[in-house]
């Protein structure tokens, strides 16, 4: 009683209460979706009556002066640092062209037939091209399965 001396300090003590009674409420409540709404209606009168502030606080704009500051002391990257930086890369793709070839050829050693990858990629570029091109994408699928012809 004591604290509300005007509409938006009683306002506060709504919606302090409101969130409470929020967090209490349970989902195996059969009035849980009535006292979610309540609760909701409550707050969205509140905004509307008082909205909240969209300016920056004087701490939002203390971190974003620090943050702007040491942004501005980080160095550009020069020219020999961002040379490194392809050659590393380039290290990288190489490493894993590697790898893939390693794999690759301990799969083959073990019997893989990449010939049927091929044949199938080969297909699949074929039919993208078709589709594409505009033709022949469905005649395709129907002289390609025997015995299915009303496709």
């Amino acid at each position: 009683m004591m604290e509300s001396t005007n509409l938006r300090s009683v306002c506060e003590i709504f919606l302090k209460y409101t969130r409470e009674i929020h967090r209490k409420s349970t989902p195996t409540d059969p009035n849980f979706l009535r006292i979610s709404v309540a609760c909701g209606k409550i707050e969205q009168f509140i905004e509307s009556v008082f909205p909240a502030s969209t300016t920056m606080s004087v701490e939002q704009m203390r971190r974003q002066a620090e943050r702007a500051q040491r942004a501005a002391a980080e160095p550009e990257m020069t020219a020999e640092d961002k040379a490194e930086l392809y050659w590393i890369y380039a290290a990288m793709a190489g490493m894993w062209i590697v790898i893939f070839g390693l794999m690759a050829f301990i799969a083959w050693m073990f019997g893989a037939r990449f010939d049927f990858l091929f044949v199938d990629i080969k297909k699949a570029i074929n039919s993208f091209l078709q589709v594409i091109g505009g033709g022949g994408a469905v005649k395709e699928v129907v002289d390609g399965a025997p015995g299915r012809a009303e496709l």
